[in-house]
This record gives C-alpha cells, structure tokens and sequence, in this order.
C-alpha cells in the first residue's frame, strides 16, 4: 500500500472515531489483554491509565499468569509509569517494575528529569544524557496514540529498559481487519526495524479507540514473541 493511500485510509479512520470514547489520554481507560508467548497462552495483562491533577497520570499494568499457566509459572511482574500528558507532548518522569516471584520482590527504577536532562537508570546504576524523544516501555505506548492522532506515520522513539537505552524506528506498513475478544476492528499495523539482532515492536492500533493498541509483540533479542491482544476495553469514570 502507497504511502498516499494509507494518508487516505488514515483520514478517514480518524473521521469515525466514536465520540464517546474520545480524549482517552485525557479521561483514562482500563484495558486487558490476553498474553501468549512464542504460541502459548499465559495470561493476562491488566492496564489501567488514572489521571490526576497537574497533567500528570499513572500508567500502570499488572501482567500475571491464568489457567494451566498458572500452575507451571509463579511470577507477577507490576509497571508503573508516572507520566506528564499534555497536547504537545507525552513525557515519563517514574518507571518502576516490580517482579514476584513466588514472594521475592526484584525491583528496579528508572527515573527521567528533564530539567537536567537527565536519565537515571537504578538497576544499572547509572545516568545517561536524556534526549527529547526518550520514553519507558508504557509512556512509548501513549505516545504513539498521540502521535497517530496526529497522523503522523514515521515515528522515532529512544526507549530505556532495564538493560539498555535503544532506538526505535516505527513506521505504518498497512490497514487490516484483526479478530479480538471485543470483535472485529479496522486497525492500522505498525513495526520497527529489527534492533540489535532481533529486537522488535509491532503493533496494530484501532482508529475506533482513538487508536490504542489492540494488539502488541514484542520479539526480544533472542527472537522470542510475547503478544497481547485485547480482552476487554472501558473508559474512566
């Protein structure tokens, strides 16, 4: 599909986003998703976007296993993002992950300070030089919601981990229907360039939810896929 075809298709996606489910990065949503690795089924993964004074939300998701999963895998991880949401820009100031796993607790922090431009890595224990498009694996998330409501379609984000800082390219390749719990829905799918060996994003985003992912993967260096897909879908009250 030409790039002005897809400029078309995103017109018109954008022209039918349902009213009542407008401004999510504004009002907060709740969203699960049914998690498989490498064709497995193993959970679910709970998220939920709070918003509070100043601009400043809570991006949180619990992941954990379900069924016969459950019996064989005994660890909970826990994200939090804190982040600053306005119109211009998404920008995440706390990222914590918590591991359980079977009641011992691995935590580590990263923290973004972008008065001294400055990038905290706790596990690593180290700072780095902070640039502009920097995100934790949540706020990156919000931030292309955004970015695709503005109809951007070639889109680069710096994203920090608990092991590294890396560069990501993501571009839209087409628009296609996908199956969900929640039905059908006209989604457009987005990946990265391969980094780093294998490392790599995907993601195929609704226009009808303001363009949240209702379906992620995530392949890790070693060409391992951990994929989401939605649930169920609520806004905040």
């Amino acid at each position: 599909m030409s790039i002005k075809t897809l400029s078309v298709s995103l017109v018109f996606f954008i022209s039918t986003i349902s009213t009542s489910q407008a401004n999510l990065l504004q009002s907060g949503f709740n969203a699960e998703y049914d998690v498989n690795y490498n064709g497995m089924e193993l959970g679910v993964s709970k998220r939920r976007l709070s918003m509070s004074k100043n601009q400043i939300a809570t991006f949180e998701a619990a992941t954990f296993p379900e069924g016969f999963a459950a019996l064989l895998i005994k660890e909970t991880i826990t994200e939090t993002s804190k982040i600053k949401i306005t119109y211009e820009k998404i920008q995440p100031i706390q990222y914590v992950e918590a591991k359980d796993k079977k009641g011992k607790i691995e935590k580590y922090q990263l923290s973004f300070d972008w008065n001294k431009n400055t990038l905290r890595n706790g596990y690593l224990k180290i700072s780095e030089p902070l640039k502009s498009n920097t995100h934790d694996l949540l706020s990156f998330q919000l931030n292309m919601m955004r970015d695709l409501q503005k109809n951007k379609q070639n889109m680069q984000y710096r994203i920090a981990t608990k092991r590294h800082t890396r560069d990501y390219s993501l571009n839209i390749i087409l628009t296609e229907k996908i199956e969900t719990n929640m039905g059908e829905f006209e989604v457009i799918k987005l990946t990265t360039k391969p980094v780093k060996g294998k490392s790599q994003f995907t993601f195929w985003c609704a226009p009808a939810l303001e363009f949240l992912p209702v379906k992620i993967q995530k392949t890790n260096d070693k060409g391992n896929k951990f994929s989401f897909t939605l649930r169920s879908f609520s806004i905040q009250k």
